[in-house]
């Protein structure tokens, strides 16, 4: 079985290692556009004219803004990044609550949401971006709730040490809230305090055991200690749940690399391809690699190719081409 060179494995390794980094790193709040992709009883019939309402962290209060889906059942926000719940009600189908978190290095981000025929078995609460809703989240109390946006509001502010102890009150006032959980594990991160963050994220788990954006942020503390294999495991945990997100599709793929598991790395990174992944051209040249690896040279110039067609000026875009010259002379010959 042919082997990754190793200073590509050194280079993917930072590129996992830094990916991780960066989605912890949170600054002062910013705009971002907000898709929601909206379909009933799996993909093949739209939710068009279903009502959207956008709200804060845990639903409480007025709704942030409210829409209707478009024919294509297609809603578009304006709003900001950081974590956010929303509602879907319509008169032919089940209401519905999810959660979304909007990294702080997104400009946009898109959410593919299942909801079910009003006449069907009682929704699950899947949500795309955070695994299932706990009930136990739709139960917060008010002394809770108003700790919980407190920290919220200085974490968006990087007031970390303020955010934790806030973070911390919420969990006090109830013990069973896996957003606060969630928040305080994403805030010790900062705080470089992983052991911590691991503990929180895996207590959120434990409350609500869909929920896959804790899956996400501990598979992100694990590439931080270059686990890649245990990375790989919370990650297809979280896509039990998520099975569109972009980010967990690409990291799992790249931590299939590093780990030799060449066909579920190719098999991920496809599927990534298949939804929005602005900013993650890389997972076709992670494709590629795994290719060659698997020898497919043909498939992989393919990935080389999407690579340079997405990010023709990006930071491998040299060694996309060279590797495409590469592979047409050999298979020339």
């Amino acid at each position: 079985m042919w082997r990754l060179p190793q200073t590509a494995v050194v280079l993917l390794t930072l590129v996992f290692v830094c990916d991780a980094r960066q989605g912890q790193r949170l600054s002062t709040p910013q705009a971002v556009t907000l898709r929601l992709i909206i379909s009933v009883d799996g993909d093949v019939e739209k939710a068009a004219n279903v009502t959207v309402e956008l709200m804060d962290a845990v639903g409480s209060g007025s709704a942030l803004d409210s829409k209707f889906t478009d024919n294509s059942g297609i809603v578009i926000f304006r709003t900001l990044d950081g974590l956010h719940r929303y509602r879907i009600t319509g008169p032919r189908i089940q209401a519905y609550e999810g959660e979304v978190r909007i990294m702080p290095n997104e400009t946009s981000h898109v959410e593919h949401i299942r909801v079910r025929h009003a006449t069907g078995r009682q929704p699950t609460s899947e949500s795309p971006s955070g695994g299932l809703v706990a009930v136990a989240s739709l139960r917060v109390p008010a002394s809770a709730r108003k700790a919980f946006e407190r920290g919220s509001e200085a974490m968006r502010d990087q007031r970390w040490e303020q955010s934790r102890g806030l973070f911390e009150t919420a969990i006090r006032e109830y013990p069973q809230f896996d957003l606060a959980y969630d928040s305080l594990g994403f805030v010790q991160l900062q705080l470089n305090d992983l052991g911590a963050a691991r503990l929180s994220f895996s207590k959120a788990i434990d409350i609500n055991p869909d929920f896959a954006g804790a899956y996400r942020n501990l598979a992100r503390i694990a590439s931080i200690e270059h686990k890649y294999e245990e990375a790989d495991s919370l990650l297809i945990k979280s896509l039990s749940t998520d099975s569109l997100n972009a980010w967990a599709l690409v990291s799992a793929a790249n931590a299939e690399l590093l780990t030799h598991k060449y066909e579920e790395a190719i098999a991920h990174a496809r599927k990534a391809h298949t939804v929005p992944h602005s900013g993650l051209a890389g997972v076709h040249f992670v494709a590629a690699l795994a290719l060659e690896a698997t020898q497919q040279p043909l498939e992989a110039v393919k990935e080389y190719q999407l690579y340079l067609d997405e990010d023709p000026k990006g930071r491998d875009a040299d060694r996309a081409r060279k590797a495409i010259t590469r592979l047409s002379e050999s298979a020339s010959k």
